[in-house]
């Protein structure tokens, strides 16, 4: 049952009425409105009867306080003024004489569709160990494995490269907006707002794409995190490409669910991997990060356990290499995993399933324990 909090009335007709459309009311003076800003247990839908009295002063600095707390306008009339006020303190539903109930259903309907989701999704990182390795790849490929997992909630792959990065051209995406711009704008962000700056890839699929355009300031990492937060209410899954050297994005991880160093077997990509995963272990803790495997070969000089032994952590899941079916699904501007009939595409599958937190599958990672260049990977640095 939809709890319903009625401020400021004395018609009794208007409880009434949303008690007969199934909803628990409970009639309160103005003053309980700066009390919700503060309560942890909030109703559902906040009803302000202005009739008499205008838009509460309240109302504004309750909304900037708790932003997903759906709020429905009663009035004698559409007046613009008055829809204008109320649009200014966050308030875009209204509701006027000559009251009825389905139009008050309707209206707590549209406001109860457009609140975020209480229960924040989750976000999975993946971080380059080195340039080239495929981290831009995963990072698509994982995010459009995860989006055909279930229907529901869409997934969201956000390029977190302030600019030139390159999920855009891996999805065939021509976006006309950008990270930057939720960054520059989170007094902005709502649903609403966030939808305009998603590009859609596929059903159940959307991109945050990078600017084509370089940011000259600073950006602070609190906006970089308040976007993620945000976005994080929005979508069930949220997938991050993400710069190896920008410190206002690495900074800004904290709500995270897990953090992936992708790497390969090359001795140089490894060493720089021992070196990210154990920065990011220092700041988010060792269950947080993790590796990935791009391009496995059971034949390399370097084995799976030299790399685990290396950069410190198990390696979560392997990927296999298929560099020609890579550059097909770059040249089409369509990820691999949405076709699904390839043995790297499966192996994307296997691992989305994984962090969604279905069976897991461990058949998908090699019992392969080469040595011999082991101690290259892990001899002290020279001061």
């Amino acid at each position: 049952m939809t709890s319903v909090i009625i401020v400021g009335s004395r018609d009794r007709q208007l409880e009434e009425l949303l008690t007969a459309a199934d909803m628990q009311t409970k009639t309160v003076d103005t003053t309980a409105l700066s009390a919700f800003g503060r309560s942890s247990i909030l109703p559902d839908i906040v009803v302000v009867d202005v009739r008499s009295a205008g838009i509460p002063p309240a109302l504004a600095n309750l909304k900037r306080q708790r932003p997903e707390l759906g709020v429905v306008i009663v009035a004698a009339a559409l007046d613009p003024t008055l829809m204008l006020e109320a649009m200014r303190a966050g308030v875009s539903e209204f509701v006027a004489e000559p009251l009825e109930q389905s139009d008050l259903e309707r209206a707590v309907a549209r406001v109860l569709g457009a609140r975020p989701s209480t229960e924040a999704g989750r976000t999975f990182g993946f971080v380059g160990a080195k340039g080239g390795v495929g981290t831009t790849t995963v990072a698509v490929n994982v995010a459009a494995a995860l989006s055909r997992l279930e229907r529901g909630p869409r997934t969201l792959v956000i390029d977190m490269h302030q600019a030139g990065g390159d999920a855009a051209v891996f999805t065939g995406a021509e976006p006309k907006f950008s990270i930057l711009d939720a960054i520059e704008n989170t007094h902005r962000l709502d649903q609403t707002y966030l939808s305009g700056l998603v590009t859609q890839i596929a059903p159940g699929l959307d991109l945050l794409a990078s600017s084509d355009r370089t940011f000259a300031a600073l950006v602070d990492p609190a906006r970089v995190r308040a976007v993620l937060d945000f976005v994080a209410t929005c979508y069930k899954f949220t997938v991050l490409d993400l710069p190896r050297s920008d410190a206002a994005v690495l900074d800004a991880l904290d709500g995270v669910s897990s953090i992936f160093v992708v790497a390969n077997q090359e001795l140089a990509t490894v060493k720089s991997g021992a070196r990210m995963a154990a920065t990011l272990r220092q700041r988010y803790g060792r269950e947080t990060v993790k590796v990935v495997l791009s391009r496995s070969d059971r034949q390399a000089d370097i084995g799976l356990s030299d790399v685990e032994r290396a950069i410190g952590v198990d390696i979560a899941h392997t990927f296999p290499s298929d560099y020609r079916l890579a550059l097909q699904a770059l040249n089409k501007g369509r990820p691999l995993a949405l076709e699904g009939d390839s043995d790297l595409a499966a192996s994307f599958e296997k691992f989305a399933a994984q962090l969604a937190g279905k069976k897991r599958d461990d058949k998908n990672k090699p019992a392969v324990a080469r040595v011999g260049l082991f101690g290259r990977l892990t001899q002290p640095k020279q001061a």
